[in-house]
């Protein structure tokens, strides 16, 4: 009885460590002195137009020491070990070792990666970090078509076009001032579509009703 209590609270692990993440980037961006790449001047976060890194650096855009970088380093530190697990954990769901193995390493290394873009190597580690997310994301999407399902396979789909478009405009410089937006976008539908496949059980072969 005891262990089935600590399993069900160890399988809210990754989105106890998402809330607190997202609790300490609303004070990170509420300490953020100010300043966009449109408008060094200004005053304070403005969530359409700065990016998450910006919460990152020493110094805000305005030339003010960045204070919100204290709460944001720990913030995607609570962020990175929570995908780290969901993907942990969605890597257990399949039948197929290969599919087991490469989720787990691809989206564990890109769990790694995306913390280490809190420095002075942002730009290189982002890159890192994007190659082994698309990979462990493009394992998922297989994975669940192998298996059918269909519903998450195209919820997959919709991130990965949201990713790729944010994707072209970060290194392609087109729309660039949308990017803001598009990359919270895409960071929460990501970040929705994991936490589902964290919490659903697969049914082995054999044991599964019609698939949906």
């Amino acid at each position: 009885m005891n262990r089935g209590k600590k399993s069900v609270k160890a399988t809210h692990i990754p989105l106890i460590g998402i809330a607190a993440s997202l609790v300490l980037f609303f004070v990170s961006a509420a300490y953020y002195p100010g300043g966009t790449y449109g408008s060094p001047n200004s005053t304070g976060y403005d969530w359409a137009r700065n990016f998450i890194s910006t919460l990152f650096a020493p110094r805000a855009l305005n030339g003010a020491h960045n204070a919100a970088r204290y709460y944001a380093i720990p913030a995607m530190l609570f962020f990175s070990a929570s995908i780290a697990v969901m993907f942990k954990s969605i890597s257990r769901k399949g039948s197929s070792k290969f599919h087991a193995k490469a989720i787990e390493i691809a989206g564990i290394g890109s769990a790694v990666y995306t913390f280490l873009i809190v420095t002075p190597m942002h730009d290189l580690l982002v890159s890192i970090a994007l190659v082994f997310f698309l990979v462990a994301l493009l394992v998922t999407l297989h994975l669940l078509y192998a298996e059918r399902y269909l519903r998450l396979f195209g919820a997959g789909i919709a991130c990965l076009a949201l990713l790729l478009l944010s994707t072209a405009m970060y290194y392609g410089n087109w729309l660039f001032s949308l990017l803001p937006v598009a990359q919270k976008l895409t960071f929460v539908s990501c970040v929705g579509w994991l936490l589902a496949l964290h919490y659903v059980e697969f049914q082995r072969e054999g044991e599964r009703n019609p698939p949906d």
